[in-house]
């Protein structure tokens, strides 16, 4: 049985295994998993585009269509930047392993445990709130339609397609095929999102066990009653404890390091979409006259939305809070009862953490929970722009 099996990581390597992302499956079952992902995923943007290209003069068909294609974009971008990283999450996964397998007792494995166990309670919220969002982003044609036909009412109720495509082909003739084709899609893209960003929180959390590891070993630095300034080096158990956090903080940052660079180009993009999408889907409910099942596909979109950007924010917001946290450790031990080389290296350890770590979205933009508000200030300006111009 794999080492990801047990139940911290079983999830993610499902999630994963749905795309071909895992990177230790099969090469046939990941080429053969990525094109049907890429299938559903690209035929669904190009009905979206070619509605959008047919129906460029109507300002109705431009806001419903526009909104999708940038939120397709953006998964897109996630499932290719995974395959272009696919080698260095790799990387990230084996690291991971090997740690388990040093940490196997005592109190540093109760703290993988821990954050493992975080990490899983996490994917589980995160997957069941975009699934959730997603089906009734989705479904809300049929849903409404079916609760009108049981209203005692002699009123019709005509359901809109999700996306404008009547000026191109016959929709009510296709409806069924089409609502069939456009759940499939949506699955696969909200599966992308899910796998990719899961695959995040768990390095994240990973990332934040080692430096509480090291917090933790930082705490149990003690030194004697009657301080020796230079004792043998043999002796000094001191010494040989910080040697252990230096060399452990190094592997964090290393890991920290890979993480950031595997995600730094999706990021990037993710940002400006998501504040031009948000924008766009908020000027939707204001400028087109919409009926109760897109009003509720609206909401449910930028609800996704902003789940979506806010667990990336909230999850990088933890390893910048874990990182900064080993300056009130080191601050707060027994410094001053160690010997004098001990103490040096205690200070240039300091030193260092005086620079978080941080995710950077193309190396410009710090993922915080700080800069997670100015994306929602930056999106109700454009959103304020696109409705002065109705």
């Amino acid at each position: 049985m794999s080492f990801y099996d047990n139940r911290y990581y079983y999830l993610n390597k499902t999630f994963l295994s749905i795309l071909g992302q895992w990177p230790f499956q099969s090469r046939l079952e990941g080429n053969v998993m990525v094109g049907i992902t890429l299938l559903f995923i690209c035929s669904l943007t190009a009905l979206e585009l070619l509605g959008l290209i047919t129906g460029i003069t109507n300002l109705s068909i431009i806001m419903e269509n526009t909104s999708p294609l940038l939120i397709n974009s953006l998964i897109l971008v996630k499932l290719i930047n995974s395959i272009c990283n696919k080698y260095k999450m790799k990387d990230l996964l084996e690291h991971i392993e090997q740690t388990w397998k040093t940490t196997q007792i005592g109190p540093e494995n109760e703290i993988l445990r821990s954050y493992a166990e975080q990490s899983r309670t996490l994917t589980i919220q995160y997957a069941f709130a975009l699934y959730s969002a997603g089906f009734f982003y989705s479904m809300m044609p049929i849903l409404v339609s079916g609760i009108y036909s049981l209203l005692p009412t002699n009123e019709t109720y005509t359901a809109r397609f999700i996306y404008r495509l009547e000026h191109v082909l016959d929709v009510d003739k296709y409806f069924n095929l089409l609502m069939l084709h456009t759940f499939i899609s949506v699955f696969f893209l909200l599966s992308v999102s899910i796998a990719v960003d899961c695959m995040f929180i768990l390095c994240i959390q990973h990332v934040c066990a080692l430096f509480q590891g090291i917090r933790y070993k930082i705490g149990c630095i003690r030194g004697s009653d009657f301080v020796i300034l230079k004792p043998n080096i043999k002796n000094d158990e001191a010494y040989h404890v910080i040697i252990d956090c230096i060399k452990s903080y190094k592997r964090a940052l290393k890991f920290s390091d890979l993480l950031s660079s595997t995600y730094a180009t999706s990021f990037f993009f993710l940002l400006g979409n998501v504040v031009i999408s948000l924008s766009f889907n908020a000027a939707e409910l204001m400028m087109v006259d919409n009926q109760l099942d897109e009003i509720i596909r609206i909401i449910a979109g930028n609800v996704a939305q902003l789940i979506h950007i806010f667990y990336l924010s909230f999850t990088s917001q933890r390893l910048i809070d874990h990182s900064s946290e080993l300056q009130n450790e080191i601050y707060s031990s027994e410094w001053y009862t160690i010997s004098l080389r001990s103490r040096q290296l205690l200070s240039f350890t300091l030193m260092r953490t005086f620079k978080p770590c941080q995710i950077r979205a193309g190396k410009i933009y710090v993922m915080s929970l700080e800069n997670f508000s100015s994306i929602l200030q930056v999106s109700i300006s454009y959103f304020t722009m696109l409705t002065s111009i109705q």
